[in-house]
């Protein structure tokens, strides 16, 4: 794996935080930053993926894409998230008796 180096400027508070991850996960400070901007990134991705789905502006199949999830996940996570999958169970039960 390629790995590119970044500097940032963060405030001391942020720091300290970052401190704490390195000594109660034993890591270095490297790694504790590398696992924070991944959990960063993929909130944030997840979150962009959400409001997507909420306005319809893309399928559910590129949304678990942009999460990393396989659409049965998505679509748990979109209830949690209170997401509408345009199909409910009342709409499922309704197709059912309409078919007996």
């Amino acid at each position: 794996m390629n790995m590119r180096v970044i500097t940032a400027r963060i405030p001391d508070e942020m720091f300290e935080k970052i401190k704490e991850i390195e000594e109660s996960e034993r890591i270095d400070r490297a790694e504790a930053t590398r696992k924070l901007l991944f959990i960063g990134i993929t909130e944030k991705r997840r979150g962009k993926a959400i409001e997507l789905l909420r306005k319809h502006k893309i399928t559910y199949r590129k949304a678990a894409e942009m999460m990393g999830v396989t659409i049965y996940e998505l679509l748990d996570i979109m209830e949690k998230e209170g997401v509408s999958v345009g199909y409910s169970l009342r709409d499922l039960e309704k197709d059912i008796e309409e078919m007996k």
